[in-house]
C-alpha cells in the first residue's frame, strides 16, 4: 500500500481511547500535520487527557475489493 498523494491527505484529532468501548469521534479536519499537532496539544492541556493525531491511510468506497481498496 502506498501513501495517499499530498492533496488527499488530512489529519484529525481524537481523545485517546481508555478502553475497548471508548468512543473517539474526531470532528475537525486539519490540512497540515502541524495544525493537527497544535490542536491536539491544546485539547490535551484543556482536558488533562491524552489526544491522538490521526492520518488517513486509505479510502474505501462501496464496491471496492476488500483486499485492495483504492487510494482515491
Amino acid at each position: 500500500m502506498s501513501a495517499l498523494p499530498a492533496f488527499a491527505r488530512f489529519w484529525m484529532v481524537a481523545r485517546k481511547p481508555s478502553g475497548p468501548h471508548s468512543r473517539t469521534e474526531p470532528r475537525a479536519r486539519y490540512s497540515t500535520l502541524q495544525d493537527a499537532r497544535a490542536a491536539a496539544h491544546d485539547l490535551a492541556q484543556a482536558n488533562n487527557a491524552p489526544f491522538l493525531v490521526l492520518e488517513t491511510v486509505e479510502i474505501i468506497r462501496p464496491g471496492d475489493d476488500t483486499d485492495t481498496g483504492r487510494l482515491l
